[in-house]
């Protein structure tokens, strides 16, 4: 009080900065809700310890590794994203992404193949954080759901197959999946039955914990069980195989110069998982954000992601993104603040030297977690909804899971892109041109099948659902013709161009056709309800023959307007 110091003469630049900067980021954390979001960052922790061991048997890579990647991911999206419980780390679907592509380079743990997994994370980081920084969010969209269903669908059944020899107790073999399927059925005869058992009994714990309570952690404690009493029994003289030696070590740099082809892999299967990325971590950034009742921030989210696999690659681990399952859980157990993920993450970090103690965990186990991560993306039940709303959207994404099952990931992320570009056009081809009518008593024009709603002599309104452009512009100028044709007496036209959000050259060019066909014919044309960038586009445009085409707020009023001249 006595300094008469104003507050920004007394703290210097840098501290405020800081402070405002800690303040963002623990937004929301008061003593009140300090316990509580000490318990979900604990609860996060124990989900995320058997999921992320169970993960870099996905991966490839020594089991310790995807703990680095969950400690990097989380502890720089702390201070970066902005999603306050979106948990990031290694993730059950990117994992056979990266995995069934480089393994073709190099032997799974080997130097080189970690090498390439490191590098994969850092060029994957920085594209994604490049679509932060453009904000380029706007792609996540671009995919429809029944195809990424589809295609989530498919990584799935791969992840299925490629545990099943772990939960069976058998060698595996084969590297593509029918490959597998075959080499399986060779070695049925081999099968350990005690494996087969600690793996139902893994996921049965899961899902009927699930849903008796998804706060806890059962996953943890269906592995601890599994350890227990493989070790007490000696399991391992019966055919159940353990993780083996599990080194925490030091952070390690593994980013390495490669050849043309191994750079052009790298760079194809980081594109690969720049969109499965960007698509899964803005639909949870988005679910998450209004379970708890926060602004989302998607173009941050995707930054603090891409600094993630950064970190992440840099720490010597692999591929980030952001988990369903672990951020369902979050929010579960109370999560609201950026609390959360900074306890998970520095309690794995604390917990590090007890990783040594992991090497007695059964495979089986994690089979069996893997199995219930799998069981989250096929979702029947969403493509029994997608059966009944569209045959053809349901087959749309079957193709797009046969296609990442039978032929590959990166083709059958391909296939899905193609297919969802093909389903687009093929829509958009094929719009509708709906006759419009004026209810009876009223200014509203409404489609002419509905009921009490009637013609106007001599003007023939019609409603184009779709943007005209080079692929439905000749759809366009077919349709008028046939409506002319099936009203002769048509003297105006009017265009209730509401949902003609845009129009191109080949559209323009298409509508000036029209309007030289209709004057011909001694017919007016107005359009009703445009926006302005269509009215700016039709204005400027060299065909002049749609420059001077009238426009109206209201269908009525364009009528009225042609009925008066």
């Amino acid at each position: 009080m006595g300094s008469g110091k104003r507050e920004d003469e007394r703290t210097p630049i840098g501290s405020r900065v800081a402070a405002a900067g800690l303040n963002q980021t623990l937004l929301g954390l008061t003593k009140q809700n300090f316990p509580g979001q000490l318990l979900a960052g604990a609860t996060l922790l124990a989900i995320a310890i058997p999921e992320q061991l169970a993960t870099s048997q996905l991966a490839g890579v020594p089991a310790f590794t995807a703990m680095i990647a969950f400690i990097a991911a989380s502890l720089v999206f702390f201070v970066v994203g902005s999603n306050p419980i979106l948990s990031i780390g290694a993730d059950s679907t990117i994992a056979p992404l990266f995995a069934v592509v480089l393994l073709r380079l190099a032997p799974a743990s080997s130097a080189q193949y970690l090498e390439l997994v490191a590098t994969t994370a850092v060029v994957t980081g920085l594209i994604v954080l490049g679509v932060g920084l453009l904000r380029l969010g706007w792609l996540a969209d671009f995919l429809s759901l029944p195809i990424v269903a589809g295609f989530m669908g498919g990584i799935g059944l791969i992840i299925i197959v490629h545990q099943l020899p772990r939960a069976l107790g058998v060698a595996s073999g084969g590297e593509t999946f029918l490959q597998r399927i075959g080499s399986l059925s060779n070695h049925l005869g081999h099968v350990s039955a005690w494996s087969v058992v600690i793996a139902l009994g893994t996921l049965g714990v899961m899902i009927v914990g699930e849903k008796l309570n998804a706060r806890l952690p059962w996953a943890l404690g269906a592995v601890a069980a599994a350890t227990l009493v493989a070790s007490l029994a000696s399991l391992g003289a019966h055919g159940v195989l353990e993780l083996g030696s599990v080194s925490t070590g030091a952070l390690t740099w593994r980013l390495h110069w490669f050849d043309l082809h191994e750079w052009g892999i790298v760079f194809t299967t980081a594109l690969t998982l720049v969109v499965v990325i960007v698509s899964q971590s803005a639909a949870t950034s988005r679910t998450s954000a209004d379970e708890i009742g926060v602004a989302e921030n998607l173009s941050r989210d995707f930054v603090g992601i891409g600094l993630a696999n950064v970190a992440a690659g840099l720490a010597g681990a692999f591929p980030v993104n952001a988990s369903p399952a672990r951020t369902t859980v979050t929010q579960l157990a109370g999560g609201r603040t950026k609390m959360v993920g900074l306890v998970a993450g520095l309690g794995a970090l604390v917990l590090s030297p007890l990783a040594k103690y992991a090497h007695m965990i059964p495979l089986a186990a994690l089979a069996g977690v893997l199995f219930f991560v799998a069981g989250r993306l096929v979702k029947i039940k969403l493509f029994r909804a997608i059966w009944h709303a569209s045959r053809v959207e349901f087959v749309l994404a079957m193709v797009s899971a046969l296609g990442v099952v039978l032929v590959g990931v990166e083709q059958g992320l391909a296939i899905a892109v193609g297919l969802a570009i093909l389903d687009q056009t093929w829509r958009s081809a094929r719009p509708r041109m709906v006759e419009m009518g004026r209810r009876k008593g009223t200014t509203s024009w409404e489609p002419h099948e509905e009921h009490a709603v009637e013609r106007v002599d001599h003007v023939l309104a019609l409603l184009f659902d779709e943007p005209i452009f080079f692929a439905n512009a000749g759809v366009f100028r077919r349709e008028m013709h046939d409506k002319l044709a099936k009203y002769p007496r048509t003297k105006h036209v009017v265009i209730d161009a509401v949902a003609i959000t845009d129009i191109d050259y080949t559209g323009m060019v298409a509508l000036s056709r029209v309007v030289d066909d209709l004057t011909r014919d001694k017919i007016s044309i107005s359009f009703a309800r445009a926006n302005d960038d269509v009215k700016a586009r039709l204005a400027n445009s060299t065909e002049k023959a749609i420059r001077h085409i009238k426009f109206f707020d209201s269908t009525d009023a364009a009528a009225s307007h042609a009925l008066d001249d």
